[in-house]
């Protein structure tokens, strides 16, 4: 059977009418908990701090589905989401995420920054931040890597596809808590990771694995904020000394050890991945 034509033939163009839509959607949905957190009590804080994470979740899906299915006019699996494909790269995405935040951390507590206490393990909360973890980790690989990144490369080549996927990804993350330069410079590092096996493979599982990862890791067991968002934790923490090295209220990804760590990643896997699927063809 053929494949149908996209109803709009050029990648770049449809990934533009995709970011007027989905800005549009956020904000929209950022409304509407504003005024629903403003007419609720305090308690309910926590609850619409969830809500919002859902949200943003079923906005991503719904959206790039539709787009998906009557702009590309493509199967949503087409994304990237095959799962038998590309096994040792999802455990190297899933590894990697612990292992960076781990390294960063590790460093912190040798240069006596960070120190770490246990307390009452709140595990609803834990269970909790694990499956928004995940939700966050889906359906932010599904708009950025699966839909801009993948539509961006039948546009132009696949490392400048990157950089646009990358870019984007970071001043979108531009409206989070305690937001700062250095916290811009390195999600845009972290776009370029989450997305640096893609460009090779058309596959998000590795990106999915790697961002839950790194998420759930520095957040709810090292106790750090995630993009300026506290989650329960595992372990409490007591930070000192220069928030350029601890991230401050933003967590690790406002942190230079982050940045080096980050540069260090993309090196290492984009020779890795440039070496095992040389003269192949993008899937």
């Amino acid at each position: 059977m053929l494949q149908k034509q996209p109803l709009i033939k050029q990648g770049w163009l449809r990934v533009f009418l995709f970011l007027i839509v989905y800005v549009l959607l956020l904000i929209s949905s950022g409304v509407v908990l504003s005024l629903i957190t403003f007419t609720t009590s305090k308690e309910n804080a926590v609850p619409n701090f969830y809500s919002g994470i859902l949200l943003n979740f079923f906005v991503s899906v719904v959206l790039v589905f539709v787009f998906t299915k009557l702009i590309n006019r493509s199967s949503f699996s087409a994304l990237g989401l095959q799962w038998k494909i590309t096994a040792k790269e999802r455990w190297i995405g899933l590894l990697t995420g612990i292992f960076l935040s781990c390294f960063i951390a590790t460093i912190l507590w040798m240069l006596q920054l960070v120190q770490w206490f246990t307390d009452d393990v709140d595990a609803t909360g834990l269970s909790i931040a694990f499956g928004l973890m995940l939700l966050v980790a889906i359906g932010e690989e599904l708009v950025f890597r699966g839909y801009l990144l993948g539509n961006m490369m039948q546009s132009t080549s696949k490392e400048a596809a990157l950089i646009f996927s990358a870019l984007v990804f970071a001043v979108l993350h531009s409206l989070n808590p305690n937001f700062n330069l250095t916290a811009f410079i390195n999600i845009f590092l972290a776009g370029l990771l989450l997305g640096i096996n893609y460009i090779f493979t058309r596959n998000l599982w590795f990106g999915i694995l790697f961002h839950f990862s790194w998420n759930f890791f520095q957040g709810s067991v090292l106790g750090f904020p995630v993009s300026g968002l506290q989650l329960s934790s595992l372990l409490q923490q007591n930070s000192s000394g220069s928030i350029l090295l601890t991230g401050g209220e933003f967590g690790l990804e406002a942190s230079w050890l982050t940045s080096f760590a980050f540069a260090a990643a993309i090196f290492l896997l984009y020779t890795f991945f440039s070496k095992k699927y040389k003269g192949l063809p993008v899937v």
